[in-house]
């Protein structure tokens, strides 16, 4: 399954941004994300998901994808009603998280809610989310623990993206 999964945590990063990459990859291709091409003034700088960093590319310069994949990013690990720009925006996850009362289905509402916003803002379409494989069972990640599988259109780069979220 393409995408990847970061855990929902708060804090600057380093500055220093790793990946683990296979053979013959680079840690751009490892992020699946959308090349910057001759899109200038639509791109957004590539956040590394594992350690929440901004990414660099080989020449030192900051990696920028033309998708909306960091968008997605920032919007689930805000909390809701703490941006400074529009108090809708962002997820109650983390809230519901230390209350011990995040579910899937409700982390999988909460997803829904910012793709909704996100379509709404004209930056993506076709929004989905799964919490669930074909026969019922949760998509869990390596560790057992629940994913949120969610697949969109960007409107800027019209790239598919698939992308899978693993709060806690």
């Amino acid at each position: 399954m393409a995408g990847f999964a970061f855990p929902f945590a708060s804090g600057l990063g380093s500055g220093f941004a790793f990946v683990p990459t296979t053979p013959g990859t680079t840690l751009l291709d490892s992020l699946g994300a959308t090349p910057a091409g001759d899109l200038t003034g639509q791109l957004d700088q590539l956040i590394d998901p594992v350690t929440m960093d901004y990414v660099r590319t080989a020449d030192g310069e900051w990696a920028q994808t033309a998708d909306s994949r960091t968008i997605m990013f920032i919007a689930m690990t805000q909390r809701v009603g703490e941006s400074p720009f529009d108090p809708d925006h962002g997820t109650a996850i983390y809230r519901l998280l230390e209350q011990g009362l995040l579910s899937p289905e409700m982390a999988q509402a909460e997803t829904e809610r910012v793709g909704a916003l996100l379509t709404a803002e004209g930056v993506l379409t076709d929004f989905e989310v799964s919490i669930k494989d074909d026969r019922g069972e949760y998509l869990r990640g390596e560790d057992d623990r629940f994913v949120i599988v969610t697949n969109w259109r960007d409107l800027a780069s019209g790239s598919p993206i698939n992308q899978t979220f693993q709060p806690g």
